[in-house]
């Protein structure tokens, strides 16, 4: 019987120190900590107000995007219909209007897009708005949350503010407001898992559009 206690003890001890030594391992290891996007691909919709005009437009906009690199934007309207293509670098792009037949070409600058949106935002600024990346640019500051998530970016000489809101599994909404313009801007979780093709960010002058370079 002694020895029926002394093994049971013995094992006792031994699960001990094996649970211990457990709880130990567990501590040390480390958070898994998510690296940033590098590159991404998303669906969004955005509906843009033109307070000045007092119009309305609903569009959706596929993006795709490697971080500081290269950035493509395929804006359609209702049922499909074709509104720009947009293809850019920090210092390049080029985009087609195919309601105007028009395609311009030339240096991305902060004036390249207002064409399109009617706002003077450098163009790889909406990559970064997709990336969560703070708004890059003279005059411009953001803030980050409690979380130090970055909730806002504003340039009060300009008048103009992004903001990131309704965070959920991915998902967000970014409102972009500025002097007679809001565009609200709903984005669905990023596909991450993309390999992009060179020709995925080049973009040719369609047939029977009009030139026009941007200085």
């Amino acid at each position: 019987m002694k020895n029926l206690w002394r093994q049971l003890i013995s094992l006792m001890q031994g699960l001990f120190l094996l649970g211990g030594a457990v709880l130990v391992s567990a501590c040390a290891t480390k958070p898994v900590i998510e690296a940033p996007l590098q590159q991404a691909e998303w669906e969004t919709k955005a509906l843009i107000r033109d307070m000045k005009e007092n119009k309305s437009n609903s569009v959706s906009i596929d993006m795709m995007a490697v971080k500081n690199q290269r950035v493509r934007l395929d804006i359609t309207a209702l049922m499909g219909f074709q509104v720009a293509s947009l293809v850019m670098s920090p210092k390049e792009i080029a985009y087609a209007i195919y309601p105007r037949k028009e395609f311009y070409y030339g240096k991305n600058s902060e004036k390249s897009i207002e064409r399109i949106i009617g706002l003077s935002l450098h163009p790889m600024n909406l990559a970064n708005i997709a990336f969560d990346e703070p708004v890059r640019g003279p005059g411009w500051a953001c803030e980050h949350d409690s979380s130090q998530i970055l909730s806002k970016c504003e340039n009060k000489q300009r008048s103009i503010r992004v903001e990131w809101k309704d965070r959920t599994e991915g998902k967000k909404k970014v409102v972009i407001t500025a002097p007679q313009f809001e565009m609200q801007w709903l984005f669905k979780a990023p596909q991450t898992e993309v390999q992009f093709k060179p020709e995925t960010f080049t973009l040719k002058q369609p047939d029977g559009f009009k030139a026009i370079q941007i200085n």
